[in-house]
C-alpha cells in the first residue's frame, strides 16, 4: 500500500532527524571525552553547540509525534517549532507525556537554552569584552554546583576528570533516552517506524548504548587499552602479527611510549608525535612502499601463510 505524504514524513523525514539528533549529541559528548582540560571557551562552545542542537532536534521529533494528527494545522505546527529554547520544548512535551526530568536535567536544558540564545553569537558584540568566556563559566559553574566541587581556577586550569565526564554523560544520556522512549512508544502506537536506527549510526550509542546509566566513552577507552596490551603480548602472534613485524618499526623514542599510546587513544594528541614521525619518514628511501605495507595492517581479509 502506498504511503501518504504525511506517513512518509513521519516515518522517514522524522527518522532522519532522529538520526541527526543522535549524531549531534554523540559529537558533543565525544568532544568532552577528548579534552584533558576544560580551559578553552572554544572547546566548551563545541560541546554545548552540539548538545543544544542535538537535544533541540530530538525534542522536536517527540513533539511532532505527540501533537500531530489528521486534524492538525501543519502550518501552525511548523511555526510553533521555530524556537531554540530547549526548556520550553521540554515543557511542551510534558503536557502530553511525563518526561519526568530531574532538577539537574532541567537546569542543564536551561543552560543550553541560554547558550544558544545569547552566548552563541555573544562575542560578535563589543559588549562581550566584559564576559568573553561566558559559555565556559556557565558550564563550569553548573558542574561545580551539582558535583559540589571547586574547579574554576584561571591560574591552575580545570582538569577534565572521569567524574565530570560521567556526570555530564548521565545528564545528557538520561534526557536523550527518556525522549527516545517517548518517540518509540508513540511511533509504535501509530504503527510507524520513526524510532528505527541504523546499525552503524552514532545514534545507536546515544539512544541504545549498553551502559544505560550514562553516556560517555570511558568503557571504550578501557577496551582500547586492552587491545593495545594484546598487540604487544606474545598472545597476538600469528601470520598477521608476523607480517606486521616484517615491516619493521620506525626508530621512535622508547622513553616517549606513553605519549605514543595517548596519541593512539585520542586523536587530539596526534600533533604531539607527528613531527617525530615526519622526521623519520625523511630518512626512508621509499616512503610509498612503506605506506603500501602499512595499509595492510588493519586489513582483515588477507590470505597469509602462517610462516610469513
Amino acid at each position: 500500500m502506498d504511503m501518504t505524504p504525511e506517513e512518509w514524513w513521519l516515518n522517514f523525514g522524522l527518522g532522519i532527524e532522529l538520526d541527526l539528533s543522535g549524531s549531534f549529541i554523540y559529537n558533543g559528548i565525544k568532544h568532552l571525552d577528548s579534552l584533558d582540560g576544560l580551559n578553552n571557551p572554544a572547546d566548551i562552545f563545541e560541546i554545548l553547540y552540539n548538545l543544544s542542537v542535538g537535544l533541540e532536534r530530538l525534542l522536536k521529533v517527540a513533539i511532532i509525534l505527540n501533537e500531530y494528527n489528521s486534524s492538525t494545522n501543519i502550518v501552525d505546527l511548523e511555526e510553533s517549532l521555530i524556537t531554540h529554547n530547549t526548556s520550553e520544548l521540554a515543557n511542551r512535551i510534558n503536557t502530553n507525556n511525563e518526561l519526568d526530568l530531574s532538577v539537574h536535567q532541567k537546569e542543564f536544558l536551561s543552560l543550553l537554552s541560554k547558550f544558544y540564545k545569547s552566548q552563541r553569537y555573544g562575542r560578535y558584540s563589543i559588549t562581550s569584552i566584559y564576559n568573553v568566556k561566558a559559555e565556559k563559566y556557565a558550564f563550569l559553574q553548573y558542574i561545580e554546583k551539582h558535583l559540589k566541587v571547586g574547579i574554576t581556577n584561571e591560574l591552575v586550569g580545570v582538569q577534565n576528570t572521569d567524574q565530570i565526564k560521567k556526570f555530564i554523560g548521565k545528564i545528557v544520556g538520561k534526557i536523550s533516552r527518556k525522549l527516545y522512549s517517548i518517540i518509540y512508544n508513540k511511533a509504535s502506537k501509530l504503527n510507524i517506524y520513526t524510532y528505527e536506527l541504523r546499525g552503524d549510526s552514532k545514534a545507536i550509542k546515544v539512544f541504545l548504548g549498553l551502559n544505560k546509566d550514562r553516556l560517555d566513552f570511558l568503557d571504550e577507552m578501557q577496551i582500547k587499552r586492552e587491545l593495545i596490551m594484546f598487540l604487544i603480548d606474545e598472545k597476538s602472534g600469528g601470520a598477521h602479527f608476523n607480517m606486521m613485524k616484517s615491516f619493521g618499526a620506525l626508530d621512535l623514542d622508547p622513553a616517549r611510549l606513553p605519549a605514543y599510546i595517548k596519541a593512539l587513544l585520542n586523536d587530539i594528541h596526534l600533533p604531539d608525535v607527528e613531527e617525530e614521525v615526519e622526521v623519520l619518514y625523511e630518512e626512508l628511501s621509499n616512503i610509498q612502499e612503506r605506506f603500501q605495507k602499512l595499509n595492510l595492517i588493519d586489513c582483515e581479509y588477507l590470505g597469509l601463510e602462517e610462516d610469513f
